[in-house]
């Protein structure tokens, strides 16, 4: 069951555990909350579940479903305060490539703009911010810059003079303009809690406005708690006064300051909509609310390269996960200070589990690009994050699921396993990938073995497809490998990958996919689309559903997601754009002879394929059928295994 209650204002929740013992020898049998909010109405929702899955499909339909992402968003991102300039930028973006690292989008801080003056570039770093563009679009990569909510009061500055003309700035107690420093100085903040601030806010996206702008550029909202240097707490005072839906000034700050990042991402979200319509917006922020995941991405802020902030971001990103906000991550490897090369690796080879991906650095700290600790680390991160690509059908299928139907990407380890209590105290270093993959940190230095706990059933190695599987509902002692965290398969489950190395997601859109069976009966679903269109919502998707029953592995339409949309397939794409180019079955009980392809449409003979049976430990075997001619979406096609 679930328990949601919507206030703005600061609030403060206390959770006393059941206690044992007591002043008779009797303790308390239930856990007890206390609620309390400075301000505002309780409006409060219970969902009776009576599964996790059950309790968040209720939680949305209180708060709305998530936004499906483009697929660019999914990959590697690599950010910095700063990058110098133009030059600096273009040469990051060429070294992912002489590196071979593949790399989505590429982030740009305060600096890139003239004097902190948003929606601007600096005019002699960033002067020529085409060159870039068209840098980045050729190797099918993206840009994000930053735009924050504070707006420097400067002359002659257009978004300045335009909200200062329109009368959308937050107001003091006395109805005076209201004026706190920030990255700029002295700065005016947007009052976006109205409506009609929100819809200008919006037009500054406008392609003809914000030079350079183009369809797929994207955006980072920060500091918008909103952040004021020399404010109480550093943000606004609460008895600022606030327009929202009302005729004046009447709201207090105290009222809504939970909102304003929420209403700050809503108007920059609907800016790059109004911008081009049919292009899925990207845009991350750093405050947020309930209902924030209709927008789109959130990280949990300036963290620090420490061991323990490492640790940290497994809970925090799992409780955002469970209250709806799963395209969340955490800085890598740390945003202050300069890691060392350990926190550096494992900090990476945990970050690619992450659903939301994001190398990012402070102004203070050394260069830390992926090629900068030597050959070594640099081969590591390399095949960390192809890691992250060749999953990327995984990735999508879970973040479409999470978009059609509320169901969250990374899940505590509890999650399918409610009467499992180990499970429950796992939940600080362990989590799921969806149902099927089982991750776990490495959250201190020098550890060289690690007690992983793994929930009922059965276990593969994600990295040795030749291990035998490991019994589940009990802790195994795994020796630490250094090029990788933990991370193991579930019986039964079916991923899909694209195998071949590329700079980016762009890049992969034909590739061939490969399918992974693991167990002698096993269930996996995959969801197709363009990956950057909103045709989805008129039902230009596939989502199918593989089942292996022990000897034919064949497909059938997947449940429709909530019955939100149908699907209708991809007639306009290319069938060599849903072939695959292998079936690697692990964890067979007997020896294939042979494989085939039967088709049950009444005139075709099977096709013979190669199949490569290779030993596996506990008398299994794994094998692997190549170019097997059965492609997503196709009813009536078998890929059988013969005995």
């Amino acid at each position: 069951s679930g328990f949601f209650a919507a206030n703005p204002s600061e609030g403060f929740v206390k959770v006393d555990s059941p206690k044992k013992g007591g002043l008779f020898g009797e303790g308390e049998s239930s856990t007890k909350t206390w609620w309390l909010f400075e301000s505002g109405v309780l409006d409060a929702w219970l969902f009776a579940g009576p599964t996790p899955h059950a309790v968040l499909q209720q939680y949305h339909t209180v708060t709305g479903l998530p936004r499906l992402p483009p697929i660019a968003a999914l990959g590697k991102h690599q950010s910095r305060w700063n990058y110098v300039d133009i030059e600096d930028s273009i040469g990051v973006n060429k070294k992912f490539d002489q590196h071979d690292i593949p790399y989505d989008v590429l982030w740009l801080d305060i600096e890139h703009t003239d004097g902190k003056k948003y929606f601007t570039w600096h005019p002699t770093h960033f002067d020529k911010p085409d060159r870039l563009l068209d840098a980045l679009a050729q190797s099918k990569r993206k840009l994000v810059t930053i735009i924050d909510p504070h707006i420097k009061k400067e002359a002659g500055y257009g978004v300045y003079e335009k909200l200062k003309d329109m009368d959308f700035f937050t107001k003091t107690k006395q109805g005076k303009q209201y004026d706190g420093w920030c990255w700029p100085g002295t700065s005016y903040y947007a009052d976006f809690c109205n409506p009609a601030m929100r819809d200008q806010w919006a037009k500054f996206f406008a392609l003809d406005y914000y030079p350079h702008n183009r369809p797929d550029l994207y955006t980072w909202n920060d500091m918008n708690e909103p952040s004021v240097f020399n404010g109480p707490e550093v943000t606004m005072p609460r008895d600022n006064l606030h327009k929202c839906h009302t005729k004046d000034y009447g709201v207090e700050h105290r009222d809504m300051h939970n909102v304003y990042g929420f209403y700050h991402h809503m108007a920059t979200v609907q800016g790059q909509l109004e911008r081009a319509p049919n292009v899925r917006p990207f845009v991350l922020t750093r405050s947020f609310f309930a209902g924030s995941h209709r927008h789109g991405a959130v990280w949990t802020g300036d963290n620090m390269a420490r061991w323990n902030h490492l640790a940290r971001s497994v809970p925090m990103l799992l409780s955002l996960s469970l209250c709806g906000i799963s395209f969340a991550g955490a800085d890598v490897p740390g945003f202050f200070y300069d890691p060392e090369p350990e926190l550096f690796k494992r900090w990476h080879q945990l970050g690619i589990w992450y659903p939301f991906y994001r190398g990012h650095a402070h102004l203070e700290t050394k260069r830390r690009e992926p090629w900068m600790f030597g050959d070594e680390v640099t081969a590591m991160i390399r095949e960390q994050v192809s890691v992250r690509y060749q999953l990327l059908p995984m990735w999508y299928t879970l973040f479409a699921e999470w978009a059609l139907a509320g169901w969250p990407i990374m899940r505590p380890l509890w999650y399918h396993s409610l009467n499992d209590l180990e499970a429950f105290r796992r939940s600080d270093d362990h989590f799921l990938v969806g149902e099927a993959v089982l991750v776990r940190s490495v959250p201190q230095a020098g550890m060289s073995k690690a007690e992983v706990y793994l929930p009922e059933g059965k276990w593969y190695d994600f990295w040795s497809t030749k291990e035998a599987a490991l019994e589940g509902s009990r802790s195994v002692q795994v020796t630490l490998h250094p090029g990788h965290v933990p991370v193991y398969v579930r019986q039964g489950s079916v991923l899909f990958k694209r195998m071949r190395r590329r700079r980016s997601a762009g890049a992969m859109a034909a590739d061939p996919y490969s399918i992974f069976v693991y167990g002698e009966r096993a269930k996996g679903r995959i969801y197709v689309d363009d990956g950057n269109s909103h045709e989805y919502q008129q039902g230009a998707f596939i989502y199918d559903e593989f089942e292996f029953d022990g000897a034919a592995l064949s497909s059938q339409p997947a449940l429709a997601l909530w019955g939100r949309f149908a699907a209708g397939g991809l007639p306009g794409l290319p069938k060599r754009q849903l072939r695959f180019e292998r079936a690697v079955f692990v964890g067979l009980g007997r020896k294939p002879s042979a494989a085939k392809v039967v088709r049950q449409d009444g005139g075709s003979q099977p096709e013979a394929l190669q199949v490569t049976s290779e030993p596996a430990a506990g008398g299994t075997w794994v094998a692997t059928v190549k170019q097997p001619t059965c492609h997503i979406g196709e009813r009536g096609c078998s890929l059988v295994l013969v005995f």
